[in-house]
């Protein structure tokens, strides 16, 4: 039996560092990935445990309506957000029995070597691992599966959720979520996170940590780098002189634009602005960044939400009215 089935619906243009996405993929033997698309595939390599399903958006959403008696609204891909915790049981055919997990993540991240972080033992003791929408993973079992479906506070959450077209984030954080039914009927989560989230409110890398009591701390500014090397995700901190390394399971970017010099290198560094050529065997402190980089990342994130939340606020005016 598999671990996991990450499921990935996805329209649109895939962002230019896809091709290392497919890559670290690739380097995680024990785990499977589907991409339901509408994409042109043919320019990239896919790995063997990469599977692609060439579908459009409109198929998809015909195909999620037949699953329930009532009227779905699914009017754009990012409504799919709110879909994540259904996808064990709306794609239960993709699944089957083969899996001890199904999941869901983004593929604007870099996988480390998910099995130094997650044991046999963990995925036998626990029904949901990650709290996030970008990155988690549900017991493969029809209770679990169609956990989506609990009430919450006496309400069908989900048919809340599916009738009506704006996103209201019930694949994360915790608020009449997924992560709150979880709670509510005492199923177990994993506490640990080993992602390196990047806050998106600096061009600098810092670091971001949901905290147990469902909060965000924020690391001080420090001087690091990332190194890729053929599946192994490592961090290297300049900390007064002294080099420390630490690892982790994935990195994600939410949604930082990168500059791709090679997306064929099996080691390369990972840089606030750039994936870069690794020309260093070992990591000295004259290999840190000497001065801030500077990419408009922050800039043109604010710019894009603030577009966002106008769209979502006419529409949610238009959907009143109506």
């Amino acid at each position: 039996m598999r671990n996991c089935l990450f499921i990935i619906p996805y329209f649109g243009q895939f962002n230019n560092y896809f091709q290392l996405f497919l890559n670290s993929c690739k380097y995680n033997q024990d785990y499977d990935w589907l991409i339901i698309t509408d994409c042109k595939t043919e320019q990239y390599s896919f790995p063997k445990n990469v599977h692609v399903v060439h579908l459009s958006f409109n198929d998809l959403v015909k195909k999620i309506q037949s699953k329930f008696q009532f009227k779905v609204d699914i009017p754009r891909p990012y409504k799919f957000c709110d879909l994540k915790p259904m996808y064990g049981y709306l794609f239960q055919e993709y699944i089957g029995s083969d899996y001890l997990f199904w999941g869901h993540c983004d593929i604007d991240l870099i996988f480390g070597k998910i099995s130094d972080f997650l044991t046999k033992d963990d995925l036998y003791k626990y029904d949901k691992i990650g709290k996030l929408g970008h990155f988690t993973m549900y017991r493969n079992c029809k209770e679990i599966n169609e956990a989506f479906k609990l009430p919450l506070d006496g309400n069908k959450r989900y048919v809340d959720i599916l009738t009506n077209p704006e996103n209201f984030s019930f694949d994360e954080e915790h608020h009449k979520s997924i992560n709150n039914i979880f709670e509510n009927y005492h199923y177990s989560i994993m506490p640990e996170s080993f992602e390196a989230g990047l806050y998106t409110k600096t061009s600098n890398f810092r670091l971001n940590f949901l905290n147990n009591d469902w909060t965000y701390s924020i690391e001080k500014k420090k001087k690091n780098i990332f190194i890729w090397n053929r599946g192994k995700l490592e961090r290297f901190i300049l900390d007064y002189g002294k080099i420390e390394k630490q690892e982790y399971l994935y990195i994600h970017f939410q949604s930082r634009k990168m500059k791709v010099k090679n997306t064929n290198n099996t080691i390369f560094k990972i840089i606030p602005n750039s994936f870069d050529d690794l020309e260093f065997s070992n990591i000295s402190s004259s290999h840190f960044p000497k001065s801030k980089h500077f990419n408009l990342h922050y800039f043109t994130l604010r710019t894009y939400n603030l577009f966002v939340k106008t769209k979502r606020l006419l529409r949610r005016i238009f959907y009143n009215a109506n």
